[in-house]
């Protein structure tokens, strides 16, 4: 876990303001549009376009993408549940915390911004910050750009306190241990389901891709992946592979992705396939539409019979327990 600080915090108890950071989502069909402005303006995504183009870009990528985007969160209810989820999550924290801490949630790409989040715990008297992104492994594409949205709203709210930021948490014990109980939830499912059957299950981790421009230019993201994978997969007894989703455009990402590896498995045989989700600490779009919808029919017309996929951590109330733990480590630094 690799933390950064920022200013001197002097000793004793102090009121520490704890920002809970995410990309967000559209919480409603009427936000779809906006979010993904939102989201493809940001220069962290849209590497190396200059600003009135890159605007003119995400626009136009909004008005395109829109109507399939919305077509999406109507299957899934109208709307991403991320909100919900990490809403549940930062309860769930605060019950595990005294009353000089105090959590607020803030989003790259939607509301509450990070900017609302740091204004109230602003107003609350924090007198130091910790910015914790709910992505275990730091990409400038996630974590990253949450955290320069946070330094540029701390100027815009002209308040200087100093801070922390926690970059990542790959292999957290406490995360790759609760992870690993989805994989081992999931899999005992499908053991069961087999019976006395002999035929093989196979455990694929799906994480969210990367544009290779991004990670040929040194960005860590798929370290961070191997180190979750490697945590997690010991003692796996069942054969496993790693694969990408999400990918967007026309350009190279990280390999493989999740259709030709789904495509590949079912062309080996393999006819019960069960789909981890990596990098993903609630449900979403990802999770919900393309694990569960999208590529669950794409194993189905491959010839896959039998096909899972592990819960997100959503409400489960370990999760905040490992939040907790990671933010302990944190304040001892």
């Amino acid at each position: 876990m690799r933390i950064v600080n920022a200013g001197r915090v002097k000793s004793g108890r102090v009121k520490t303001g704890v920002a809970l950071l995410n990309f967000g989502g559209p919480w409603t069909l009427n936000d779809v549009k906006p979010f993904l402005y939102k989201l493809f303006v940001n220069p962290s995504v849209l590497v190396g376009v200059p600003a009135p183009l890159r605007q003119l870009l995400a626009f136009t990528i909004a008005q395109v993408k829109g109507p399939s985007s919305i077509r999406s969160y109507k299957s899934i209810g109208g709307g991403s549940p991320q909100l919900e989820w990490t809403e549940v999550q930062a309860a769930g924290l605060r019950e595990l915390l005294d009353d000089s801490v105090r959590i607020e949630i803030g989003m790259r790409s939607a509301e509450p911004s990070i900017e609302c989040a740091l204004r109230r715990l602003k107003e609350w008297g924090a007198e130091k910050l910790i910015l914790l992104p709910l992505f275990p492994h730091y990409s400038t594409t996630t974590s990253g750009t949450c955290f320069h949205e946070a330094i540029d709203a701390l100027k815009r709210l002209n308040w200087n306190p100093p801070f922390r930021e926690i970059f990542n948490w790959p292999d957290h014990d406490g995360y790759t241990g609760l992870l690993r109980r989805t994989v081992d939830e999931v899999v005992a499912e499908a053991e069961y389901e087999r019976g006395k059957a002999s035929d093989p299950i196979h455990i694929l981790f799906s994480a969210h891709s990367l544009p290779m421009k991004i990670v040929n230019s040194g960005d860590p993201y798929p370290f961070d992946i191997k180190r979750t994978i490697k945590a997690v997969t010991r003692g796996l007894e069942h054969p496993w592979s790693l694969c990408f989703q999400s990918r967007n455009g026309r350009l190279p990402w990280l390999q493989p992705y999740l259709e030709d590896e789904i495509k590949r498995l079912a062309k080996e045989g393999v006819r019960r396939l069960v789909v981890i989700p990596v990098s993903f600490v609630s449900d979403h779009i990802e999770t919900l539409y393309e694990l569960d919808q999208l590529y669950a029919d794409l194993a189905r017309e491959h010839g896959v019979t039998h096909y899972y996929r592990a819960r997100a951590f959503n409400g489960d109330p370990e999760f905040p327990r490992v939040l907790r733990s990671i933010l302990a480590e944190a304040a001892s630094c």
